[in-house]
């Protein structure tokens, strides 16, 4: 009976004793398991028609440029593009024309620019299906290849670079750094990862680099109060 009493006090000590240890390699299996998760993503193959999805083009009668339709959890549908190419009065009076693949034109509601974003956007309803991609804030890792996509004379043109460096602009705004070669027609237009997820807009291109303008979902924020 002694024998039983020692040896369940031995049990009771050991496992007491290991608990912390094995609790810890249960949090760490489990974190590197969510970590895992949030970091893998299916790969796309077929970039020109997934950006196609939400490459839009915008008109005004002057000029075309490329958008790209997203979806904020809070502002519903918008549009941005690169604001250096817009007219602020004209965003403001409404009298862009904005046309999205298979749907018929449409009219925006309102129209502005996101505060030291380099960016323009406009909020607008339909009835039409419409698939938007959504507003994330990531950040790429290095040499990592990036897609976009402009329209040029009623065809897609596509186009890959790969992440060098992010910077912070005197204004605030954290932009992404990718080599390559874009003119002006691209500017605007959306920049996704391997996955196909939204990394930004591209606010400026050159013949060595193109820069995108970093989102988060809480971007539209001021513009909106």
């Amino acid at each position: 009976m002694k024998y039983n009493t020692n040896y369940f006090q031995f049990f009771i000590s050991l496992t007491m004793a290991l608990f912390p240890f094995v609790l810890s390699a249960i949090v760490f299996i489990l974190l590197n398991s969510i970590s895992t998760t949030k970091d893998s993503c299916m790969k796309i193959y077929d970039h020109t028609s997934y950006i196609q999805r939400s490459l839009v083009t915008i008109n005004d009668e002057s000029q075309f440029l490329s958008g790209v339709l997203v979806n904020d959890r809070e502002f519903g549908n918008l549009i941005l593009t690169s604001s250096r190419r817009l007219d602020r009065n004209q965003m403001q009076q409404n009298m862009y024309e904005i046309t999205i693949d298979n749907i018929d034109s449409i009219n925006p509601l309102y129209g502005d620019y996101i505060s030291n974003k380099n960016i323009g956007f406009f909020q607008f309803s339909t009835s039409a299906y419409v698939s938007a991609l959504p507003v994330n804030d990531i950040k790429p890792a290095i040499g990592e290849i990036a897609y976009t996509a402009t329209l040029l004379n009623g065809e897609i043109e596509t186009y890959s670079g790969r992440y060098s460096n992010s910077i912070t602009l005197d204004n605030g705004n954290l932009i992404h750094i990718y080599s390559g070669s874009v003119d002006i027609q691209y500017e605007g237009s959306p920049v996704i990862d391997q996955c196909g997820r939204l990394l930004g807009v591209i606010i400026e291109g050159n013949e060595r680099y193109f820069a995108i303008s970093s989102l988060s979902e809480d971007i539209f924020t001021n513009s909106f109060k």
